[in-house]
């Protein structure tokens, strides 16, 4: 059942930001956004001139379905954007061994070349330590893990082949991650995402600390990808000298995770406007390479507001979120509704 939303529709009440940046883009432009009524997930925009946009989670309809179903596959990705000279990380796909046995119903020979968790040491071996285990599909963060020995990676295996067929590990690539949104050929909008950390206060331990920081962001964002008792959280604590239940001495930061996705809690630093003229170029080119109109491109390097010389394209998402921006500042979130107003409008 679709419903018809407008701004300050009592429905939209503690629903993600994007959902009203999507009620004011449409009733700016005019026209007029329906939703599914449980979730917001799906709808419809219907333009002034009769043009009917689908719309799904964070996708406007503006990709073509094979670019963003390339974008959506991390491994194909890096191949398609270092054959045309972009650098990305090296990195191997590993299959789960449920997909292999259901690849040897089919096709024996097929499923015998897979390269499973068995094969994982080795391959490791030759992409160099640390390495980044992440779905080979996925969005927001799910299940990106930073490995430093055997023993953690294959934890990290274990955990994501109870959900995934496919994971992709890939080497570690040093910087500071960086988003940059690109809409129609022209960078819109960028910042930098860094690892979700709590500050110390000489009184509480790290494990409330973090219980506040998550709760606060669930009230913005309809909940963080990120528990307190997650594995990666102590892993990173560990690697600090630091634990759930150390108080730190105030003032000190703590990161919880090695990765800096915001679903899972993380911060951003807004560079829109002060990227240098390579990097909106790289992530400009990135984009187009796919077939992408609109797309998330995310870099990794030093300081991009400097230099793009040691940029890494890591990843690419067709559909890129726009609640953790949106919802960052007034700045930021003026921002997003122009960006979502425009992207209706084409």
């Amino acid at each position: 059942m679709f419903r018809h939303v407008r701004p300050g529709d009592a429905w939209l009440a503690g629903r993600r930001p994007f959902l009203r940046l999507l009620a004011e883009a449409a009733e700016r432009l005019g026209g007029r956004l329906e939703l599914e009524e449980r979730f917001g997930h799906v709808g419809r925009y219907h333009g002034p001139g009769g043009v009917v946009r689908p719309i799904f989670g964070n996708a406007l309809g503006l990709n073509a379905d094979a670019a963003a179903m390339l974008a959506a596959d991390k491994s194909y990705t890096a191949e398609a954007l270092a054959a045309a000279g972009l650098r990305t990380p090296r990195g191997v796909v590993l299959f789960s061994p449920a997909y292999a046995a259901r690849m040897r119903l089919k096709n024996a020979a097929v499923a015998e070349a897979l390269p499973g968790p068995d094969d994982a040491a080795r391959r490791a071996a030759r992409l160099g330590w640390p390495l980044i285990v992440k779905p080979n599909s996925g969005s927001e963060g799910r299940g990106v893990a930073r490995a430093d020995d055997p023993e953690e990676l294959a934890a990290d295996l274990a955990a994501l082949f109870s959900t995934d067929d496919r994971v992709r590990v890939e080497e570690w690539v040093p910087g500071i991650d960086t988003r940059v949104t690109v809409l129609d050929g022209a960078v819109r909008l960028a910042y930098r995402r860094l690892p979700p950390a709590v500050r110390g206060d000489g009184v509480q331990p790290v494990r409330m600390l973090a219980a506040a920081a998550l709760a606060e962001l669930a009230a913005r964002h309809r909940g963080p990808k990120l528990s307190v008792d997650d594995p990666r959280v102590a892993r990173a604590l560990a690697a600090q000298g630091t634990a759930l239940d150390t108080v730190p001495e105030a003032g000190r930061e703590v990161r919880l995770l090695d990765t800096a996705n915001l679903s899972a809690g993380g911060r951003l630093d807004d560079l829109t406007g002060r990227l240098c003229p390579d990097a909106e170029a790289l992530a400009i080119r990135a984009a187009a390479i796919l077939g992408l109109r609109f797309a998330g491109i995310d870099l990794r390097a030093a300081d991009l507001t400097v230099g793009a010389a040691d940029a890494v394209v890591i990843e690419v998402n067709a559909a890129p979120g726009l609640d953790f921006f949106g919802s960052h500042g007034e700045a930021q979130r003026a921002r997003a509704l122009e960006l979502v107003t425009d992207a209706l409008s084409r």
